[in-house]
């Protein structure tokens, strides 16, 4: 990053992400979470429960954040 930030010109930076790793706004309210449950919901019901496994154990780390 340092030496593409140095760099005068343009540059491409390859950055390689979690795809179940959710943003987590700074406040959430109730209309969030409503959506969020019925996306789960509407995947578990397409039989596409591993899918939400995976995106829970990738953003379980992120539930305590929502305590502060």
């Amino acid at each position: 990053m340092t030496e593409a930030f140095q760099h005068q010109g343009p540059v491409l930076i390859n950055v390689f992400t979690d795809p179940n790793a959710l943003a987590m706004p700074p406040k959430l309210d109730l209309k969030m979470i409503k959506g969020m449950s019925l996306w789960m919901t509407k995947m578990m019901l397409g039989g596409k429960f591993e899918e939400v496994i995976d995106t829970v154990r990738s953003n379980y780390k992120h539930l305590e954040d929502l305590n502060n």
